[in-house]
């Protein structure tokens, strides 16, 4: 027996190590499944017996292009009344934000138009009773200046008798003194036999007289100065229910002016508060989102509790367009444009149902070129320039969906024949 040394047999035992480990994994190792190669979708033909034709890539749109539908306003979304899918008609309802503030703010608007009016009116009812006070108060002023003229012809007439009692007293102690004085010549003679005792009584009888009747004259003048006084007096009461009077009246018609100002004010305060109110409402409608035609709701991108922000978004709340009929956006190059037949109608398939072709009628070009953006996925250019056509279909014809590609033909003219190398042109 060969007995080996430890060295070698560590040597040894390595590659054996190794050897068996691999004819182990191999041996555990599966074979490769190979998959059935499935084959693809059936490409996309030119329509047999089409003649000459242009492809180009569509894509499926609404009629009305797609609508974004935004909000006017920002606020927090309290109902959606739509669905993906369903047909609204022009003005329906597709969400609403919270209203809550604005219809408390309408509330408060509508009270304060109310309470204005209702002072217009309280305000406007005083007019009248203010116009009769006016009209007293003129009445008043004509009986005050009656009552003036009538004072001022009492104290003329007044003064009138004054100037006569004072001419009868002047008169009447001419007259006492001339009686005086002949009573003393009588009284002064020294021979008693000069005058006889019945002339000297006449002479002091009518001396008595005449003073007697001075005083009454000067009475009556004491009298006439009192009735000038009254008089007087009266004409100053009639002057200052003159002037009262006339205050009066300028007072009842300031008042006049004054609430008829003041229900206009209130009436303009009332337009006011109704216009201030029919804002809020106005606001309060717009809160609602509605639909700007008749048509297909798309999309929905906004659910109850979020929060919808007024002005552009990178998605819109609602996505929706008219379906019937649905449109195709045909990219044509810019190289086969003017091959291409406009105003003919064309052919079109759906991606994966190349042999289910719909006629397609011819509906405008858009007057822009743009640069590609749908590619088929073959040789193609990304630097190429297309102009957009658009065909129409029912949507009938193909159960189609907005957003899907569909396979053009537009009939065109042929392609020039190139001349070979040495024959002439």
């Amino acid at each position: 027996m060969i007995k080996l040394s430890p060295r070698l047999a560590i040597r040894a035992i390595l590659p054996l190590t190794a050897a068996g480990l691999i004819a182990f994994t191999l041996f555990n190792l599966d074979a490769p499944v190979r998959a059935s190669a499935q084959l693809p979708a059936q490409p996309a033909t030119a329509p047999a017996g089409a003649g000459a034709v242009v492809a180009g890539l569509g894509l499926i749109e609404p009629s009305s292009e797609l609508i974004s539908v935004g909000s006017e306003l920002s606020g927090v979304v309290r109902e959606v009344f739509v669905t993906p899918g369903e047909l609204v008609a022009a003005g329906a309802p597709l969400f609403r934000l919270d209203a809550r503030a604005l219809a408390a703010s309408l509330d408060a608007t509508a009270a304060g138009a109310d309470q204005a009016r209702a002072s217009a009116d309280a305000t406007r009812s005083r007019v009248p009773g203010l116009e009769a006070a006016a009209m007293t108060a003129e009445a008043g002023i004509a009986a005050a200046a009656a009552g003036v003229t009538t004072a001022e012809g009492n104290l003329t007439q007044a003064r009138g008798r004054l100037a006569g009692a004072q001419s009868a007293a002047r008169s009447a102690r001419i007259a006492a003194d001339d009686a005086a004085a002949r009573a003393a010549l009588f009284e002064a003679l020294s021979d008693p036999a000069a005058a006889s005792r019945d002339e000297r009584d006449r002479a002091r009888f009518a001396a008595q007289s005449a003073a007697e009747a001075a005083r009454q004259a000067e009475a009556a003048v004491q009298e006439a100065e009192g009735a000038v006084r009254a008089a007087e007096g009266g004409l100053a009461d009639a002057r200052a229910r003159l002037a009262q009077a006339r205050s009066q009246a300028a007072t009842a018609r300031s008042a006049i002016s004054e609430a008829r100002n003041s229900a206009t004010a209130s009436d303009a305060a009332a337009r006011s508060a109704a216009a201030q109110s029919r804002v809020v409402a106005t606001d309060i409608d717009r809160l609602t989102v509605r639909a700007p035609m008749a048509g297909q709701v798309l999309r929905v991108n906004v659910r109850p509790g979020e929060f919808a922000t007024a002005g552009p978004a990178s998605t819109p709340l609602v996505a929706m367009g008219a379906v019937d009929p649905l449109y195709v956006r045909v990219q044509i190059d810019e190289e086969d444009i003017t091959r291409i037949r406009l105003g003919a109608p064309a052919e079109g398939s759906l991606r994966g149902a190349a042999s289910t072709r719909i006629p397609l009628r011819f509906v405008r070009v858009e007057p822009q070129a743009q640069p590609k953006t749908n590619l088929s996925g073959g040789a193609e250019r990304v630097d190429t320039r297309v102009v957009e056509v658009i065909y129409a279909f029912d949507r009938g014809d193909l159960p189609a969906f907005v957003g899907q590609q569909m396979d053009v033909y537009v009939p065109a003219d042929p392609l020039p024949v190139q001349a070979a190398a040495g024959e002439p042109k």
